[in-house]
């Protein structure tokens, strides 16, 4: 292995190389890789196969390898051995892996938070990694096959390690021991297609724009309303970041938006006039200058221009321009001109800038209020034009039940990548309380959808899991389940099905006829719910509260 990790092992006492391991993940029997990206079977365990360096390890444990081949249980004369992993090479194959999932249109989120916690928790001083496992020799084939086996469950090979594997994947293994005979590997993964695993940390795989070219630039999440659309682009890890520099730039369209409530318009201002007197002097009060308020016209930037110059002035960092409900207003309307800009090139950049008109050219060049540049990077107006820099990435929301408001023409979405937002439906912690049962959210929205809406033309109208939220009650145990009041029910559910949906497709024979299950049944003369009713539906919909599975199962 190079010289630099020699030395990095030398300054922590392992001062003699035993044998150098290069493999492919794909040569290794394949429980080392999680679940989702097996290409065989096994049985879970993690096995890390030395088959190629069997001849050195033979060398440096001849006794061990005697006694197995004579028949000596395995565990005896195992070794112990400490395993190092570089945190720098840790975080570039996070890229890596990012990448890998969100071409297979998959949540890695959850995934890259608690990577980048464990880094955070267990890296030492020295910028290492560390966990420990044994080398032990396994007598399951016609040969001996060494291995590191047994890896601790905390440390970090399965904290950390594991989620970060590929398919392709491959890895280096220096072997070393120290004076007292004590052994460890450093560990480099990698690509074996990448020349010397340049994988690790080499500045041009960890410089902050490679890393934003990967991310997509312009993309839209679309899906029934609830299914965690506004949610997911809140918690990508990249948005997190760059909100905390005050870098993510928030809008949402509505019918009456158009280019000047996205890009900036001049607009009538409050500024501060002197007074003066008949004669034009300044009038003064206390030897002080006497000021009035007074309406002026300045150029006013929206949302889009906000972010199109946070871009350009820091380039070293990723911007977002996020669009809510990008379907509710006329994005021909609204983009104008930008339209154009929307076609980046391989490496980010607009490939067909525009010219700005006066105004906005004007508000460019200018100076803010606090009398600095507007734009400090003048390549943002070069030539009077406008262009897209690499780090402005534009993401939006679309809720499909609402797709008829302004449809979007297929020249916009060619533009654009597309995030399907599926339904969640292994979730089981939220329940709607009636009348102290608590019936499942997750099996109502399965029988509404599933069953109920069996319509194909009705999936827009589905029920996400967050169409509504559950809350907690007052005092209540991290035990006790979030609930939907039987108020909150009827009046976003209930509403929006009899109101949206059935009033189109009409209330379905599972459930039963309008006169007897018209939406002002579920309330009394009063005003309140009747949550009788409610249950009756539940019931109806052969939804059974927790409580009465519960007595079925004490039964």
């Amino acid at each position: 292995m190079e010289q630099m990790y020699d030395s990095k092992m030398k300054e922590l006492g392992y001062n003699q190389l035993v044998c150098d391991i290069f493999a492919n993940w794909e040569d290794v029997k394949d429980e080392i890789l999680p679940p989702d990206r097996k290409q065989g079977t096994g049985n879970g365990t993690v096995h890390v196969f030395l088959g190629a360096a069997d001849s050195e390890l033979r060398k440096e444990f001849p006794a061990y390898y005697e006694n197995v081949s004579n028949g000596e249980d395995t565990a005896v004369g195992a070794v112990k051995v400490k395993h190092y992993f570089l945190t720098t090479n840790v975080l570039s194959m996070l890229g890596y892996v990012c990448r890998y999932y969100f071409e297979k249109s998959t949540d890695f989120n959850n995934i890259a938070k608690s990577i980048l916690q464990q880094l955070e928790d267990e890296t030492d001083e020295s910028g290492l990694l560390a966990t420990e496992s044994f080398f032990k020799l396994s007598t399951g084939s016609s040969k001996l096959r060494p291995y590191f086996k047994q890896f601790d469950e905390k440390g970090a090979f399965h904290k950390i390690i594991r989620p970060l594997l590929l398919p392709d994947s491959s890895y280096k293994i220096s072997l070393f021991k120290n004076e007292e005979g004590e052994y460890a590997a450093l560990w480099l993964i990698g690509f074996s297609y990448l020349s010397n695993f340049e994988a690790d940390s080499n500045d041009k795989y960890t410089k902050k724009e490679d890393l934003t070219s990967k991310l997509p630039l312009q993309q839209i999440f679309y899906g029934a309303p609830g299914t965690g659309k506004s949610h997911k682009i809140k918690d990508d890890v990249d948005v997190k970041a760059a909100d905390e520099k005050n870098l993510v730039f928030r809008t949402t369209f509505h019918p009456d938006s158009d280019y000047s409530t996205f890009v900036g318009a001049y607009k009538p201002t409050i500024a501060k006039k002197a007074v003066r007197n008949v004669a034009g002097d300044i009038v003064q009060k206390d030897k002080e200058d006497v000021y009035e308020d007074c309406i002026s016209y300045s150029f006013v930037p929206q949302a889009f221009l906000q972010a199109y110059v946070a871009a350009w002035n820091n380039l070293d960092e990723k911007v977002f321009l996020v669009i809510e409900e990008i379907n509710r207003g006329n994005c021909a309307q609204i983009f104008g001109d930008l339209f154009q800009l929307l076609d980046r090139d391989e490496n980010g950049w607009s490939e067909y800038p525009i010219m700005a008109d006066k105004d906005l050219a004007k508000y460019l060049n200018g100076i803010d209020e606090k009398n600095q540049p507007v734009l400090t990077n003048i390549d943002g107006i070069k030539d009077g034009k406008l262009c897209l820099p690499k780090n402005l990435h534009i993401w939006a929301t679309m809720n499909t039940s609402d797709q008829s408001l302004f449809p979007i023409d297929s020249a916009f979405k060619r533009r654009w990548d597309w995030v399907y937002m599926p339904i969640d439906t292994e979730k089981n912690t939220w329940y709607v309380e009636v009348n102290g049962n608590h019936y499942s959210w997750t099996k109502f929205l399965n029988t509404i959808n599933d069953e109920v809406l069996t319509d194909e033309t009705a999936e827009d109208k589905h029920l996400g899991f967050y169409f509504c939220k559950a809350t907690k009650k007052k005092a209540q145990t991290d035990a006790e389940p979030n609930v939907i009041t039987a108020e909150t029910f009827v009046g976003k559910v209930l509403f929006y099905l009899w109101n949206d949906v059935f009033k189109v497709y009409g209330i379905p024979s599972s459930i039963g006829s309008g006169k007897e299950w018209g939406y002002r049944k579920f309330y009394r003369p009063d005003g309140s719910v009747d949550k009788k009713k409610v249950a009756e539906l539940m019931q109806k919909l052969k939804i059974k509260s927790k409580e009465e599975e519960q007595t079925n199962n004490e039964e």
